[in-house]
């Protein structure tokens, strides 16, 4: 199973957290994420999102770039979400060989270092319309397919 973990693109600001929208920049770098994806011939069976508002946005302009599959809310991926609630989730998924996951830091960046087993903070970051690739066949432990910074794209960092 490879599993994208997709950190949402750059947002505006705003008093409600879950309802802060995708900024222009952040459309671009959603845009520009997705047709990477497809020049690499990345085609989902799966897609998942946090229901806040940034991150669903940046999983659509996805999908509708990529033509994949039917994006689902996911709770599992809010930041509330603990470790162990995220590591059931993530075995309870079956049948998708490739899935994207849509969320935010700092659990995100965690759940990937978690998968890679790597135990320093700092040893893995993940930006604004950061982009992981992880291959899998347990679910408990994964290993680094690729990494894509939206820098790498040629957009400029936040």
């Amino acid at each position: 199973m490879k599993l994208y973990f997709l950190r949402h693109a750059d947002a505006v600001d705003g008093a409600d957290d879950a309802a802060r929208e995708l900024s222009e920049h952040g459309r671009t770098q959603s845009g520009e994420i997705a047709r990477f994806l497809k020049r690499a011939g990345a085609e989902f069976d799966a897609a998942y999102t946090s229901p806040l508002v940034r991150a669903k946005q940046t999983a659509e302009i996805v999908l509708k770039i990529c033509g994949s599959t039917k994006l689902e809310i996911a709770s599992a991926l809010l930041n509330e979400t603990s470790q162990d609630e995220f590591d059931d989730w993530l075995r309870e998924m079956r049948g998708a060989k490739h899935v994207l996951l849509v969320g935010h830091a700092p659990s995100l960046p965690e759940r990937v270092r978690h998968l890679l087993s790597i135990s320093n903070g700092d040893a893995f970051k993940l930006p604004k319309a950061g982009l992981a690739c992880l291959d899998t066949d347990d679910r408990r432990t994964a290993s680094l397919k690729f990494f894509v910074a939206p820098k790498a794209l040629g957009l400029k960092a936040d």
